[in-house]
């Protein structure tokens, strides 16, 4: 039977119909459930997609800050810093080592939740002591930082509401404390990592996805959080949002150091090796050997801390003296 080419022309026009017809209504679903969010005038402020990434734009607002003398030692200098961040003041701590004489590598380092700026300067002024600026911050809800922490499922029903979870927004005071350092005259720009313990090491990797300016990631007693699926495509693709573990493999070809005690008794050395297992080289894990040695960061550590920033940073050769810590 011969067929008229009406007919066909007619059939592949009512394909075509459907097909775009269910483009459409994907794309419309789920843009619904996640739209971008977008001010005023029509600039994205954020967005997660349908596969539970967080984006925010890489044109951000210029950064304002206020820097103030803190205290000193004989060879560090530290400031206290103030910054802007989507309607908070961050409060921070600026330590760098005296009498700069050439640009410097720069380090946000993240406290664990919980955990203040002033808790965190000990290890921060080790790393500024390896010859190195580093910027270590009260998170929200913590210390001086003026804003709320909320429950994760506040944080959810924001989500669901387009509205910004704080857990979102804690990724957002990151890439601004990555602009402050990016800006200042002595920090070399094409040295800049994220260094974090716990809470902090899953938002470093998140942020330093999120923004792959940023030059590198130290974790430090750190990994995913491992949830278990729901049936809720909106819970899910939250929950990815907030997950390390899903931002991982998105850290090369920058570098990756995971720092694991192998007594932590808050996060298994299992939980931080099958985080490690999903990143992509180049990448270290660096296992410590110390029973005493519980979460967090710790003296038998430096060694290792040592190593790593020299591999992500290139600090090392740049030391004249690097003096053992004491155990």
């Amino acid at each position: 039977m011969k067929i008229r080419k009406n007919n066909i022309y007619i059939a592949l026009a009512i394909l075509a119909v459907i097909l775009l017809s269910f483009i459409y209504f994907r794309y419309y679903t789920n843009s619904k459930e996640n739209p971008p969010v977008k001010n005023e005038t029509g600039r994205l402020l954020w967005f997660v997609d349908k596969d539970g990434y967080l984006y925010y734009p890489l044109d951000r607002e210029e950064i304002k800050f206020r820097r103030d003398n803190y205290s000193e030692t004989e060879n560090l200098a530290i400031s206290r810093v103030v910054y802007e961040s989507k309607g908070a003041n961050i409060y921070g701590l600026l330590v760098l080592p005296k009498n700069i004489t050439e640009m410097v590598p720069g380090i946000i380092l993240l406290p664990g939740a919980g955990v203040s700026k002033e808790s965190e300067l000990g290890l921060a002024k080790k790393i500024a002591s390896l010859g190195a600026a580093v910027l270590t911050i009260d998170q929200r809800g913590v210390g001086e930082t003026d804003a709320k922490f909320n429950s994760l499922k506040q944080d959810y029903l924001d989500f669901i509401n387009s509205k910004e979870p704080v857990q979102h927004l804690m990724v957002y005071d990151v890439l601004k404390a990555y602009d402050l350092l990016y800006s200042a005259p002595f920090v070399d720009p094409d040295r800049i990592i994220v260094a974090g313990e716990s809470l902090g090491g899953r938002l470093a990797i998140i942020a330093a996805a999120t923004d792959r300016r940023i030059n590198g990631v130290l974790a430090i007693s750190s990994a995913g959080l491992d949830f278990e699926e729901t049936n809720d495509t909106r819970v899910n693709i939250f929950l990815e949002s907030i997950d390390s573990d899903h931002y991982i493999n998105l850290i090369a070809p920058r570098k990756l150091v995971m720092i694991h005690g192998i007594n932590d008794t808050i996060i298994p050395v299992s939980s931080a090796a099958s985080s490690f297992s999903r990143a992509q080289e180049p990448k270290r894990f660096v296992l410590i050997n110390d029973t005493s040695c519980n979460h967090g960061y710790c003296a038998s550590m430096y060694e290792g801390l040592v190593e790593s920033l020299d591999y992500l940073v290139d600090i090392r050769s740049r030391t004249l003296i690097a003096v053992p810590e004491k155990k």
